[in-house]
């Protein structure tokens, strides 16, 4: 009974979040007080319950806020700034000894922190930018990941980016260090102490062995991608070079268009990892294979959207060391909160997709979305083996989503999750996360 109290409690106050905040930037609205002379304050006041039973000792459930407040300075002769600072705190009422599984804290040392999440210096003139500092970037590999409750991802980073021509985009940067806890696999008691939570090198923060990492030397990553976009037509091609550990080659292609007021999407992917330098020549971890994918997706003018995807590991080694590293989930087809970590191996998997979703606006509750997801994935057995030793042949999910937005900047998302993995307790994830972004 108390705990069902404290849910109960929780989505009080992240619903009366959602509505003070909503009433406040309406009364606001027409006076821009985040803006005063070209510089402006923006952020995202977050805040959450979150509770994954796994039916073992990881069963981790709390209550967080992790605001992000942003100071963005005026453009002068090309150049601008911004410096945004998180906080993260569960205000001391969460169970300790419940919080492995959560990622909002360091799980080795669970406490409240702060980071200067992003404090970066831009030249942007006529169709060229450069960006140097600490920024929430979103590549295909390297990416913010600002899905969680947690406070994103955010990168040490120098890129330059180039919209002259129509229709093109073309970039290229280097990643020296990586915070955030949800994707950041740093955690060393000497090396990396306060894991996701603090600015980490890239081969520290990566999935791959602590010996791969101690070869890497904290090496960086560099990248370079090309994309064309007409909105009918979208090709990229993108190439990493995560230092010392392993290359990434990363092709994609969608086809969008209309057959009168049904909209539609046809994509095809590909994705190859190889190891190379200081990985590639010892013995550590092989990393060596693919992924291709295709997905359908379409929308109906009524509300009613669908998607339909696959995607096909091949057989070779070291999905557990790169799959959704750095924030990477480009991947057609995955659940919202079980999808790579629970099972023993993705190695000669496939992962089937089924979503549907409605859009409520349609029939009058502006801002309300549904969205339903089931994702089988075919385990090889000779692979992917279970905790008790056993092969693996299948693991289930099912995700309901529902989520509000309202154009002032206030939200609400639920998420739950089933997951039914062979040879393994099922798992229940649960996700309330409200806020307001201004």
């Amino acid at each position: 009974m108390k705990r069902n109290c404290k849910v109960s409690l929780l989505a009080g106050l992240l619903i009366g979040l959602g509505s003070s905040t909503l009433m406040a930037a309406e009364e606001n609205a027409s006076a821009k007080w985040n803006e005063l002379g070209g510089w402006s304050l923006t952020g995202d006041i977050r805040a959450g319950y979150v509770k994954y039973d796994y039916n073992n000792a990881n069963d981790s459930e709390g209550f967080y806020a992790t605001p992000r407040i942003s100071i963005n300075t005026p453009e002068a002769a090309g150049f601008s700034a911004k410096v945004t600072g998180g906080f993260a705190t569960d205000f001391g009422i969460n169970d300790k000894n419940k919080q492995s599984k959560n990622f909002v804290f360091n799980a080795a040392d669970p406490k409240s922190f702060a980071i200067v999440q992003e404090a970066y210096l831009k030249y942007s003139n006529s169709g060229n930018e450069a960006k140097i500092g600490r920024e929430e970037i979103n590549t295909p590999m390297i990416s913010n990941d600002d899905y969680y409750l947690a406070i994103p991802n955010s990168f040490e980073v120098a890129h330059y980016t180039n919209t002259m021509l129509d229709d093109i985009m073309f970039t290229v940067g280097y990643v020296q260090k990586m915070a955030g806890v949800w994707d950041s696999g740093a955690y060393d008691p000497i090396e990396a102490p306060k894991g996701g939570t603090d600015f980490y090198s890239i081969s520290q923060a990566s999935f791959v062995s602590g010996a791969d990492k101690v070869a890497a030397d904290d090496a960086g990553a560099a990248y370079l991608g090309l994309v064309f976009d007409n909105k009918t037509h979208k090709a990229q091609a993108w190439g990493y070079s995560f230092m010392e550990l392993y290359n990434v080659l990363f092709a994609q292609y969608n086809f969008s268009d209309k057959a009168g007021s049904f909209a539609y999407d046809l994509g095809i992917q590909f994705i190859d990892f190889k190891e190379t330098g200081a990985l590639a020549s010892n013995n550590f971890t092989t990393i060596d294979y693919n992924i291709a994918s295709v997905k359908a997706a379409g929308v109906f003018d009524n509300g009613l959207d669908f998607t339909l995807a696959a995607m096909k590991f091949s057989d070779g080694e070291g999905q557990g060391s790169t799959v959704a590293a750095f924030g990477g989930y480009p991947f057609f087809a995955m659940g919202n909160i079980v999808h790579w970590f629970n099972a023993g191996s993705f190695q000669n998997a496939a992962n089937y997709q089924i979503a549907a979703g409605f859009d409520l606006s349609k029939i009058g509750a502006e801002g309300l979305r549904v969205d339903l997801k089931h994702v089988y994935t075919d385990l090889d057995a000779q692979y992917s083996i279970a905790s008790t030793g056993q092969g693996q042949d299948f693991q289930k999910t099912y995700d309901l989503a529902v989520s509000y937005a309202h154009n002032s900047g206030a939200y609400l998302n639920f998420q739950y999750q089933y997951a039914d993995i062979d040879h393994e307790e099922d798992i229940n994830g649960f996700r309330l996360i409200g806020g307001y972004k201004f």
